[in-house]
């Protein structure tokens, strides 16, 4: 395995286009992840969620639906994960009646790698809450997500 790589999977009771849809739909990845989200869901389309006081921005960069998502990925800001810096991989597998979702983050830098496993833990079972139409309570950045963050 390739240090720079965070691989990590969920399984959630939902059919791969419908969970497809919280990474493109603004109103929907703010459900699960972040306070505001512009997205434009084309190749070379904005990517940009803020969490808390940080932002999340990247590219768009292949777009398969519902199956495969690419996007770049990295913090505004930062000196040593700037936006676009690493690629963001979601798959939607249809699996035994719901989908897998794989998530395999690239070009992390070993600063990010520690924050961004437990930040996707985090996140994916916040999503798999939301599409199961539970209730996840308002955004808050966990602490433990943000320490140590330039």
């Amino acid at each position: 395995m390739v240090d720079d790589v965070y691989r990590g999977s969920i399984h959630i009771e939902a059919e791969p286009d419908f969970i497809y849809s919280y990474f493109i739909k603004p109103e929907a990845v703010v459900r699960w992840m972040g306070d505001h989200a512009i997205l434009d869901p084309r190749p070379g389309g904005r990517f940009t969620v803020v969490l808390g006081g940080r932002t999340v921005e990247g590219q768009y960069v292949e777009l398969d639906p519902p199956h495969r998502l690419l996007i770049t990925w990295g913090r505004q800001g930062s000196p040593t994960f700037p936006p676009g810096s690493s690629t963001l991989e979601v798959t939607f597998t249809a699996e035994r009646g719901g989908t897998r979702v794989s998530i395999v983050h690239t070009g992390l830098p070993a600063s990010e790698r520690p924050r961004h496993a437990l930040g996707w833990q985090y996140y994916l079972a916040r999503l798999a809450t939301i599409v199961a139409g539970g209730d996840v309570g308002a955004h808050a950045v966990p602490e433990e997500l943000t320490r140590g963050a330039d």
